[in-house]
């Protein structure tokens, strides 16, 4: 009987995680809005000047490098202290870390680089609906997988077996649009969403397919060879290390 309580048990927790892999909400992400930074140049007549330009370029790309690696340090420990959990606590402290290392991207392009088709492994994550089956040991790990420019895989796998998993279509996206707040959004960072199917697959007790369960879009705030960064239209954040 208990067997039979926990199939019903996690059906009816997988059946949220649906809406939570999709959205309908397409309004602007009120987090921390992805923007295109602008550099002044000025032409210098000073020979001197120019002649010492690289020297100064390098030890800026080495301050750079030097600041990218503690931030990311800082937020590899706080996912990791804080894994499953979003309290405002929580999401504030990760918030200020994402700010801080959104200025210093090294990917100017993030939708379109080759760099986001891979296997990730989530880190942390504020969407309740994926903390949910962490927190009540039914998963211990989300994976997501983008590939061949094309197709998104999200899989959340069981720790007794089987696992829910939803399957979709992606594009970056083709056009700057203005956003809610009367500026502009940067559609090298955007990827749009659209998914096709959703499947629970729970073991010898049968597999279950669901229709196709919305769209919505995420901004590639930060990429790396080894961390990425996403603000999603549910205005959720997401934190992915490469595999």
């Amino acid at each position: 009987m208990s067997g039979l309580f926990n199939l019903f048990f996690v059906l009816f927790a997988s059946i949220p995680a649906v809406f939570c892999f999709s959205t309908s909400s397409l309004q602007s992400s009120k987090l921390i809005q992805p923007h295109t930074q602008l550099h002044s140049t000025s032409f210098n007549l000073d020979f001197l000047s120019s002649l010492f330009a690289p020297t100064n370029s390098n030890n800026n790309n080495s301050q750079v490098q030097k600041q990218q690696q503690q931030l990311k340090q800082q937020l590899y420990q706080t996912c990791q202290s804080s894994y499953g959990k979003c309290t405002p606590t929580i999401r504030s402290k990760i918030e200020q870390l994402v700010s801080q290392l959104q200025p210093l991207n090294p990917t100017p392009s993030p939708s379109t680089s080759t760099l986001l088709q891979r296997k990730w492994i989530v880190l942390w994550t504020s969407e309740k609906e994926i903390n949910f089956f962490l927190e009540k040991g039914i998963s211990t790990q989300i994976e997501q997988t983008l590939s061949d420019g094309a197709v998104l895989e999200n899989w959340i796998p069981f720790v007794r077996g089987g696992g829910f998993g939803v399957t979709g279509s992606i594009n970056p996206a083709a056009v700057i649009d203005n956003n809610d707040d009367g500026g502009n959004t940067n559609s090298s960072l955007r990827t749009e969403f659209k998914f096709q199917s959703a499947k629970l697959d729970l073991g010898k007790w049968g597999t279950y397919n669901f229709p196709p369960v919305g769209e919505g879009w995420l901004d590639t705030v930060y990429l790396d060879e080894e961390l990425r960064i996403d603000l999603n239209s549910r205005n959720d954040i997401l934190i992915c290390r490469g595999e």
